[in-house]
């Protein structure tokens, strides 16, 4: 919680920008390797809870990454096609996850705020289908409105 607001947590800033839309949140960690299809944007993880959802123009919202080397390079093409998430939220963002959107900035422009190191897991307190603003620039994510 920031500044008493019920709504509003704090994070580390990664001057990536900002971004508002519906929540796609699950409690379990996320790895974009052979678990989104960058052409579509569908998570395909036959062992995740969000397949079959897609995470184009959604604020993606999951506890820790899991990945190998190449989940950076899933996210570039991703973004490359125009699939990617708006935004990234989690605990604690892993190197491979982050160094995507690093590269998608870099190579494309396109800058996707990551905020992660917030006070709680907001994969505990954000739903999905939560309308949701993510500021990268200031490290706060703010839950606009709840989904029905």
């Amino acid at each position: 919680m920031r500044n008493g607001k019920e709504n509003n947590f704090e994070g580390t800033k990664n001057k990536w920008g900002s971004a508002e839309g519906k929540a796609l949140v699950t409690k379990l960690p996320f790895g974009f390797t052979h678990g989104v299809d960058p052409l579509t944007g569908d998570i395909t993880d036959i062992r995740h809870d969000l397949r079959g959802e897609n995470m184009r123009g959604k604020i993606l919202v999951f506890p820790y990454g899991k990945s190998s080397s190449t989940g950076g390079l899933y996210i570039l093409e991703t973004v490359r096609c125009g699939n990617a998430p708006l935004a990234v939220v989690n605990v604690e963002t892993e190197p491979v996850i982050g160094a995507g959107f690093i590269m998608a900035d870099l190579i494309y422009k396109k800058k996707i705020p990551v905020v992660d190191r917030l006070e709680q897991d907001l994969s505990e307190v954000i739903k999905t289908g939560d309308y949701v603003k993510v500021d990268g620039d200031k490290g706060i994510v703010e839950i606009i409105k709840r989904g029905e």
